[in-house]
């Protein structure tokens, strides 16, 4: 990780049992995503993310010229991520086609975390999901901020059929690092 020698023990340790914790979970409902787990239904893939263009980016604002950088996101099979490290570019949308159909009103779940956030000053990480042309959920995160992980619960706005685009955007201020690890359908 580039900020390895700025991260504490703690927090790394942290991160890392809130993840193994939550695959062994007594609850009726697992957070694992995995194609046996009758609860939920991946809507995406972790090696199915592209980059959007910027000049095909829905999120970038009129007036505000992005930076003109490659998006730094793969895939660690290891920890069943897609990590987005933001070093060289402060924004991210990536999209793919949905792999289930949802209809207006569905439970989802989308999972991720971001290690420690860092930035020269007080600032927001924002983070949305779009189907399509429909906005679907958001979150503004505090800049600096502790190592943590989510488990984001909200009901679709809107249906996707399963040609729809689900597109991921991620707007941050400083060097940091986010993990994807599933957006699925909760039954």
């Amino acid at each position: 990780m580039p900020r390895c020698s700025s991260c504490s023990p703690s927090a790394w340790f942290a991160l890392l049992s809130l993840f193994v914790g939550a695959g062994c979970s007594s609850g009726a409902e697992t957070k694992t995503g995995s194609p046996t787990d009758s609860s939920r239904e991946a809507l995406v893939s972790l090696e199915g993310w592209t980059a959007v263009t910027r000049a095909d980016d829905p999120f970038v604002v009129e007036g505000e010229e992005p930076p003109e950088c490659e998006p730094a996101f793969h895939v660690e099979d290891a920890q069943n991520w897609l990590e987005v490290d933001t070093t060289a570019c402060k924004w991210v949308t990536l999209t793919q086609t949905t792999r289930a159909e949802v209809a207006e009103g569905d439970r989802l779940e989308f999972d991720f975390s971001h290690f420690d956030l860092d930035a020269d000053a007080p600032a927001t990480a924002e983070l949305r999901l779009r189907f399509d042309d429909c906005d679907a959920w958001s979150k503004s995160i505090p800049i600096p901020g502790a190592a943590d992980v989510y488990a984001e619960q909200f009901r679709s706005p809107c249906r996707l059929t399963s040609d729809s685009q689900v597109l991921f955007h991620l707007h941050n201020h400083g060097q940091n690092t986010y993990q994807l690890k599933d957006l699925s359908r909760l039954h």
